[in-house]
């Protein structure tokens, strides 16, 4: 006749809270991330300037970024999941003072030329095909960026809808946005000085240019101020590490029942 093993009624939570234990310790280990600041200088200091990256104007914008691997080094591995800004420091008053909406912004990330080499075209300055990560609508809630420090404190996260994995080399991210309603201010964000290079790392560790029009093939300004960018990333386990705590899983469950065992704890019943 087939058997049918019984666990004592606590015994059994005790054994759900191990294996409950040991999943929360995998999930927590998941979501370890190292967020990045671009340029690195300026993690815990002014950027040299600014850079209205939205636009009032018809049409919107858009807006390119080169950066170098060396300004990437602590992200490779990581899932980037979204960026970060800060309005420029100290300010005078949060921004934006409305909701500023935008019927789409658009953002594509993938390989790049170096900083030093890039074009005035868009394409040109991505290596191998570009990978869109956001999409759609965006609406940028009224205050979301706070004034009165130098730095300010970065912004709320504008998410990406699929994270980008960063393996390591020069990176190009390139955001393309409708024209900004509601709000009638630009974005006074923190920025780097495209006149301060190479002195202060533009052309050499990183570098930016913008145009007129969401859908703009050409720079019309080649040397733009950069924005400064905290990139939002997730780590992602190595898959030794899955497999180990996968093994310990197992090994724990197995380990709990054997001394349940010898202590007389399983009742067996016959069905």
């Amino acid at each position: 006749m087939p058997q049918i093993v019984v666990l004592h009624p606590k015994k059994i939570t005790m054994t759900r809270y191990l294996l409950a234990a040991m999943s929360f310790a995998l999930l927590t280990m998941g979501n370890a991330h190292a967020d990045g600041v671009v340029p690195n200088s300026t993690a815990g200091v002014e950027g040299d300037g600014s850079f209205a990256l939205t636009t009032t104007a018809v049409g919107g914008r858009t807006y390119q970024l080169s950066i170098a691997a060396g300004q990437l080094a602590g992200l490779v591995g990581q899932q980037i999941n979204g960026l970060q800004w800060r309005q420029n420091g100290p300010g005078t008053a949060v921004w934006p003072p409305v909701d500023a909406n935008y019927a789409s912004f658009d953002i594509f990330v993938g390989p790049g030329v170096a900083p030093g080499s890039a074009s005035a075209t868009f394409a040109s300055n991505f290596t191998s095909t570009a990978t869109q990560v956001r999409s759609g609508a965006l609406t940028i809630p009224a205050s979301s960026y706070t004034f009165g420090a130098s730095p300010n404190v970065f912004g709320p996260t504008l998410n990406f809808s699929a994270p980008y994995l960063y393996t390591g080399g020069d990176l190009t991210l390139e955001l393309r946005m409708a024209q900004q309603t509601g709000a009638g201010t630009q974005s006074p964000f923190d920025g780097v000085l495209s006149s301060g290079g190479p002195g202060n790392g533009w052309g050499v560790d990183f570098s930016a240019r913008f145009a007129a029009g969401s859908t703009a093939t050409t720079a019309g300004t080649p040397n733009a101020n950069f924005l400064v960018t905290n990139f939002v990333t997730t780590a992602v386990p190595e898959p030794t590490t899955i497999a180990l705590v996968g093994l310990s899983l197992g090994a724990g469950a197995m380990w709990r029942l054997s001394r349940l065992r010898r202590r007389g704890r399983l009742a067996v019943r016959k069905a």
